[in-house]
C-alpha cells in the first residue's frame, strides 16, 4: 500500500510539474507574441511619423491625380455642362449657389482648388462673373486649363491657395463683393485657417463656401478628416469663425434627399447685414454655435 501511495504521489507530482511547464511555456509564448505585436506597433508608429511615410502618401496622392487625369482625358477632355457636373453633382448645393447669386450683387468669384475645373466651369456659366481660381498640382492645373479653354472669364493660376489669396488682396478685387469657394484642402494640407485669416483681414464684403465640411446632425453628408486636429468641422473651426466674427450656415436639405456625392459644406459671412440676408434663404439654416 505504501509503495502504491508513493507511486500515486510521484505521478501527481509529475503531472503537476508538466502542467506548470505548460503554463509557463504558454505564458512566455503570449509574452513573446505581445512583445512582437508591440514591436510591430512601434515600428508602424515610427513609419507613420517618418519622412518615408510622407513620401509614400505623396506618391499615392500623385498616382491618384494621374488616374484622375487619364480618366478625364478619356471620358471628359472638354468641359460640358450637365446635371452631374459642378459642386460634386449636388442639386441642392447648386440651389444654394444660385440663391446666393440672386441675393448678393457679386462682382467676382474666387476659388481655391480648381481640380479638373468642373465647379469652376459651372460657376462661370451660371454667374457670368469673372472667376479667379488656383490649383497647386501642376498636372491638374494643366488639365483644367485644357478643359476650360472655351469658357470665357476664367483666370487660372498654378499656385498654393494661401499665396493666391495674398496675390489677390494686392489687386482691386480686394475692394469688390466676392463669392469665395474654398476647396484646396487635400493630402494632409489644411490651409483653411490661413485662408480665412487672409480673407477676413482684407475683404469687407464676401460670402465664403467651404466644401467637404461636416454638417452638424447629418452623418450622411461626407466631410474631410485627415486625423487629429485636421477635421473640417465646427469642433475644429468654431473658434476661428468666432475670431473673425463669421456666422455659419448649413444646408437645410437632408443628405438622404441630396444628389451626387453628398459632400457637406458650410457658408460663412460676417455678422451683420449680410448674415441677416443669408438668414432669409430657405436653402440654408443658421448654425446654433
Amino acid at each position: 500500500m505504501q509503495s502504491g501511495k508513493n507511486l500515486t504521489t510521484i505521478s501527481l507530482g509529475h503531472f503537476k510539474n508538466n502542467v506548470d511547464r505548460i503554463i509557463i511555456a504558454s505564458y512566455n509564448k503570449v509574452r513573446n507574441l505581445q512583445s512582437i505585436k508591440e514591436r510591430k506597433v512601434k515600428t508602424m508608429i515610427k513609419f507613420l511619423i517618418s519622412p518615408a511615410h510622407k513620401k509614400y502618401k505623396d506618391l499615392l496622392f500623385r498616382i491618384s491625380n494621374l488616374e484622375t487625369a487619364v480618366n478625364c482625358l478619356i471620358e471628359s477632355p472638354k468641359y460640358v455642362e450637365s446635371l452631374e457636373v459642378g459642386f460634386n453633382g449636388q442639386a441642392h448645393r447648386k440651389v444654394i449657389f444660385q440663391e446666393l447669386l440672386s441675393l448678393f450683387d457679386f462682382d467676382a468669384i474666387l476659388e481655391t482648388g480648381t481640380w479638373i475645373g468642373n465647379t469652376t466651369g459651372y460657376m462661370a456659366k451660371i454667374s457670368n462673373l469673372p472667376i479667379y481660381t488656383c490649383e497647386l498640382d501642376k498636372l491638374l492645373h494643366s488639365l483644367a486649363k485644357m478643359r476650360l479653354k472655351d469658357v470665357p472669364n476664367i483666370i487660372l493660376e498654378l499656385s498654393d491657395s494661401r499665396e493666391f489669396l495674398k496675390k489677390m488682396k494686392r489687386t482691386d478685387i480686394v475692394k469688390k463683393r466676392v463669392f469665395i469657394y474654398l476647396d484646396a484642402h487635400c493630402n494632409d494640407d489644411l490651409p483653411l485657417q490661413k485662408e480665412l485669416e487672409i480673407i477676413c483681414s482684407n475683404w469687407r464684403d464676401f460670402v465664403i463656401m467651404i466644401d467637404d465640411f461636416q454638417v452638424p446632425g447629418d452623418v450622411g453628408y461626407g466631410y474631410d478628416n485627415y486625423g487629429k486636429k485636421k477635421i473640417l468641422s465646427l469642433d475644429m473651426f468654431s473658434r476661428t469663425f468666432s475670431k473673425h466674427d463669421l456666422i455659419s450656415f448649413f444646408p437645410t436639405l437632408p443628405s438622404a434627399e441630396e444628389t451626387g456625392l453628398k459632400r457637406g459644406c458650410v457658408v460663412l459671412t460676417r455678422n451683420g447685414e449680410w448674415s441677416e440676408k443669408l438668414s432669409r434663404l430657405q436653402s440654408l439654416t443658421k448654425s446654433g454655435f
